[in-house]
């Protein structure tokens, strides 16, 4: 191991490990919201619900809407409900 690989981590397990690139994160986001999007799809229409109210908002609801009955019909979205639900979530 090269000396500028001791120097890059602070902990023990973090030594030699190098930063990760910033698009690698962005490529995290959008997957995880891409998984948020399938699964919790009640969830999105929540969050569009309390949006302020305009015609873009309405826009945007009717999205999420539609989106959330697909999500239903297809199944991602009620597996997740019955996930939550055997582990005691609300």
């Amino acid at each position: 191991m090269d000396r500028m690989d001791e120097r890059l981590g602070t902990e023990e397990l973090e030594r030699g490990m190098r930063p990760g690139r910033a698009r690698d994160a962005g490529l995290i986001l959008l997957i995880a919201v891409a998984v948020v999007a399938i699964f919790n799809s009640g969830g999105l229409v929540r969050w569009t619900e309390r949006l302020p109210s305009s015609d873009v908002s309405v826009w945007i609801i009717e999205r999420a809407l539609q989106w959330d009955d697909t999500m239903r019909r297809l199944g991602p979205a009620t597996l997740f409900e019955q996930i939550r639900e055997r582990i005691g979530g609300a």
